[in-house]
């Protein structure tokens, strides 16, 4: 297993230090996927163009990217 780290980019930048161990890129960029989902729900406000999850693998070069987009809400209809 590989070390990935998980950055918070655009417009208030965060680094991972501690990163996760995943089995291969793929699984590091599923990761970044549902951090991305995750972040759109529990902090809409940095649901933006130009805030993404940045994968970088243990030499510090980045694989991938997952964009943090906004996530749509339903509502349903009480009758």
């Amino acid at each position: 297993m590989k070390k990935f780290f998980f950055d918070l980019a655009g417009e208030l930048p965060a680094h991972d230090v501690v990163g996760r161990q995943c089995k291969s890129g793929e699984e590091a960029k599923d990761h970044a996927q549902f951090i991305a989902h995750r972040m759109s729900t529990e902090r809409p406000t940095f649901a933006k163009p130009g805030n993404y999850i940045s994968v970088r693998d243990e030499s510090g070069r980045e694989i991938s990217e997952a964009p943090i987009k906004p996530t749509i809400r339903t509502q349903v209809a009480r009758h």
